[in-house]
């Protein structure tokens, strides 16, 4: 199974600079002495990840400075620098000459920490032959309710498709398990967000499902967010000291 990682980065992160002003979002501490993106990373390395990619734009010269250091062992670094941001779907898009090969891109946001299982998402996502898989959960932030949901039949439902009974809503945990050959005679047009992209594809007939996970996980680029991760990440921290000691 050839698989790439794809870690989302580029954005401004304006929500924690009041806590980081000169920091950029993925690199601000989060842990055990590591960078918040250190465990996006680690988490595309245990999905089965010989290569990620990270895309960036605000304050990318630090972010090509620090990334060397932070990539997991084993694993091939390939930056995708943005001279303007081009969205989660652009910025995808902008990269597909480094991944278009792999059986399986696995996206994750740079700014989300979640206990997720990557194998079981991608056993999943093979045995229903998703060509797109998503990690959704029945929590989350308010302000993102109604965005996604999932119909019955398993594929998942995005705002302005027609509503039916049964479609059960959740929240998006900005990972995805994709096809890259989804994505073939695509071009990209401005900056389009990744949502855009599936509404394009499943009119196009592409399997876009979802499954939905109870494990914990937080959006960690808000300032609220950042503190539930560190008081988690203390909470396990605790309890293996207490197993240990």
């Amino acid at each position: 199974m050839n698989i790439c990682g794809f870690v989302l980065a580029a954005g401004l992160g304006t929500r924690l600079r009041s806590l980081f002003p000169d920091i950029p979002k993925p690199l601000v501490p989060l842990g055990h002495g590591q960078p918040a993106i250190a465990w996006t990373m680690d988490f595309l390395k245990k999905a089965g990840a010989s290569r990620i990619i990270v895309n960036t734009h605000y304050r990318r010269e630090e972010m090509r400075a620090a990334l060397p250091g932070i990539a997991p062992s084993g694993v091939e670094l390939v930056l995708s620098e943005e001279e303007v941001i081009l969205g989660t779907g652009g910025g995808i898009l902008n990269a597909r000459p480094f991944f278009k090969e792999y059986d399986w891109l696995v996206v994750a946001n740079a700014d989300i920490l979640a206990e997720v299982s990557p194998g079981r998402i991608r056993r999943i996502a093979e045995r229903e032959q998703s060509d797109v898989h998503l990690v959704l959960s029945p929590q989350g932030p308010l302000e993102e309710r109604g965005r996604i949901g999932l119909r019955s039949s398993g594929e998942v439902w995005l705002p302005g498709e027609d509503v039916e009974p049964g479609i059960r809503g959740g929240f998006f945990l900005g990972i995805h398990f994709i096809r890259p050959s989804v994505f073939e005679g695509m071009v990209l047009e401005g900056s389009p967000s990744i949502i855009d992209l599936y509404r394009r594809i499943k009119e196009e007939g592409a399997r876009v499902r979802a499954s939905f996970t109870k494990k914990f996980w937080v959006d960690l680029g808000t300032e609220d967010g950042y503190r539930s991760a560190l008081r988690h990440l203390e909470e396990i921290s605790g309890r293996d000291r207490a197993v240990t000691g």
